[in-house]
């Protein structure tokens, strides 16, 4: 279920991806969530749209570890993009809860809630990917038992990204 000002939209669908990196050394995850809403009439406009929320977690090691948690405050943004008959509204919240509920395989069932935002879900855990530390630490840190072995490796400068998706 999905609420902006009180207006209920239909779900297009929802994903997850997870940045590792690690800072200061300590680890942390960010949590990116996806989720896109189907055109609606709402006062004789078309109305559609797309929620973006990114979460900083620190001290996850492994997808298990997403069950049961509680996070409120200011733990991250989300950001709002509507289109509402062909112009595009912006709203961003920096203040917000996020209630994980339970994961299973690839399925993460959370609640997001915000000042005029209430996103219910089951999102799809699409990947892992780190941009800040190699392979081999992010092996150290992170348990890769969810994710195929083989990633997708980019170079971007003097940098690699290893990019993991979630198995079935």
């Amino acid at each position: 279920m999905i609420k902006i000002n009180n207006i209920k939209f239909e779900e297009k669908f929802t994903e997850v991806n997870i940045r590792h990196r690690i800072y200061e050394e300590k680890n942390y995850i960010t949590l990116i969530i996806n989720t896109e809403i189907y055109p609606a009439l709402y006062k004789e406009n078309v109305v559609t749209g797309a929620i973006e929320a990114k979460i900083d977690i620190e001290g996850i090691s492994s997808l298990d570890e997403l069950q049961d948690k509680n996070y409120t405050g200011d733990i991250g943004s989300i950001t709002v993009s509507i289109n509402n008959d062909g112009v595009w509204e912006h709203n961003s919240y920096d203040n917000f809860k996020l209630e994980i509920k339970s994961r299973s395989n690839r399925k993460l069932k959370f609640k997001l809630t915000a000042e005029d935002l209430e996103v219910s879900t089951t999102g799809t855990i699409v990947s892992i990917y780190t941009t800040s530390t190699s392979r081999e630490k992010l092996l150290k840190e992170f348990n890769l038992d969810d994710f195929y072995d083989k990633p997708i490796i980019r170079e971007i400068g003097n940098n690699k990204i290893y990019k993991y998706f979630t198995k079935e």
